[in-house]
């Protein structure tokens, strides 16, 4: 009988890392230390294991290049900066390239151009024609956010459990004092803008108030940020605003300046999205890091771990925001 030749599975057992790790030790890829690289480099002689250059390279057919989709109009958002720059930097720890690829007309679905092994996406929805194509090209796609009308066909996902984040930070200015708490949403489309909705407004009804929102861009302008603030402020009787948008807080504290309010004293006001600016701000202002980096580099990482046949037992990794909390709403 023929002995069984030695598996790649084989090499990691006997190494006690993952096939992923095994994989890169024995292509001298980065990702490993040089002990782990020794160690497998170790198990693969012992085994007898031999790498079938050939086989693999017509097995895997890669390119060694990831493409990156980001939302349109959010290159100028602190959020998807470092994003991009968490993808980036995993893929380099890995030697693999990132492509961001350009957004196309509302209804250009023709499939991207860039040879890539697959995508990342993030805050992705299947209105987006470039989403679209994306899914249609039948390779790999992990999501950072549920992808909105394809959950069912991307490979993972990197999520953020925004009802936990929202439910917290409603608690902390009812703790502040708040009695009625109003919000400046994003409009539906999104995961993210869905759930902060829902659960504002579950929130808001489980103690028997009305919810009192409006609704704006995902990428808004000052001016609607500051039509919608300023219309609250005019009609309604509210003691704190949460500005659920990334660049709303600024023009927040604007409009409520006009508005005679003193933010930090008799209006309390957080932003959902973390910026750099909003520790310079004056007051200071309350916000979720959503550690963008991080989450940038965990979906590389999904992204690597799937496509190397050694992906976690959950496929959707969920992480709970931190809030920061300044100034903005500081009243005891």
């Amino acid at each position: 009988m023929t002995p069984r030749k030695p598996t790649l599975h084989d090499v990691a057992a006997a190494a006690g890392v993952s096939i992923a790790a095994a994989s890169f030790a024995l292509r001298d890829k980065a990702g490993v230390s040089p002990e782990t690289r020794e160690r497998v480099l170790a198990a693969a002689r012992a085994l007898g294991y031999v790498v079938n250059a050939p086989a693999r390279s017509l097995r895997t057919a890669r390119y060694g290049a990831i493409g990156l989709y980001l939302p349109p109009g959010a290159t100028r958002l602190p959020y998807y900066t470092e994003f991009a720059f968490g993808v980036v930097d995993a893929a380099d720890r890995r030697g693999l390239s990132v492509i961001l690829l350009p957004h196309r007309e509302a209804d250009d679905d023709t499939p991207p151009t860039a040879f890539v092994d697959g995508y990342v996406v993030v805050d992705g929805t299947t209105d987006d024609a470039g989403v679209r194509a994306i899914l249609d090209t039948g390779r790999l796609v992990i999501s950072a956010e549920h992808l909105v009308g394809g959950e069912g066909r991307v490979a993972g996902s990197v999520v953020y459990d925004h009802e936990s984040a929202l439910r917290g930070l409603l608690d902390h200015l009812t703790d502040r004092g708040a009695g009625r708490i109003a919000a400046v949403l994003p409009a539906a489309g999104t995961a993210w803008s869905r759930e902060l909705t829902a659960t504002y407004e579950t929130w808001t009804a489980e103690r028997g108030g009305i919810p009192i929102s409006r609704a704006i861009g995902f990428i808004p302008t000052a001016e609607e940020v500051d039509a919608a603030v300023g219309d609250i402020l005019a009609t309604e009787r509210v003691d704190a605003l949460i500005v659920g948008p990334s660049g709303s807080a600024a023009p927040a504290l604007e409009a409520a300046h006009r508005a005679g309010r003193g933010v930090g004293a008799d209006l309390l006001l957080a932003a959902y999205v973390d910026e750099p600016m909003h520790a310079l701000l004056t007051p200071t202002v309350t916000s979720f890091d959503l550690e963008a980096r991080e989450v940038g580099a965990a979906c590389l990482e999904l992204f690597t771990a799937v496509q190397d046949a050694d992906p976690p037992t959950d496929r959707v990794q969920v992480r709970l925001p931190r809030l920061v909390v300044r100034a903005s709403t500081a009243r005891p």
